[in-house]
């Protein structure tokens, strides 16, 4: 899966989690994980592609939808306090 070429590596790192975690909570395909969101498959396999990032409150949806914490979607050490 290609990236986006001026992705920060942040999204990055988002776009391969959330890419893992759909597919580990029995998502096989974007498109039926798109369609729990409210989304169309498009716009959501973006945010996959490191394309785009989603809001604040898309970002709540997919961590609900999926019952992972923001944390583990993101990728950040269980003490985000370290942000190095």
């Amino acid at each position: 899966m290609a990236h986006h070429p001026l992705a920060p590596a942040v999204r990055i790192e988002f776009a391969r989690r959330l890419r893992q975690l759909r597919t580990e909570r029995g998502f096989a395909h974007a498109r039926e994980f798109a369609r729990v969101l409210g989304i169309e498959e498009n716009r959501y396999t973006r945010y996959e592609r490191a394309e785009v990032e989603p809001s604040l409150t898309l970002i709540h949806k997919i961590c609900l939808t999926l019952q992972v914490a923001p944390n583990d979607l993101f990728g950040f050490p269980e003490s985000a306090l370290d942000c190095s």
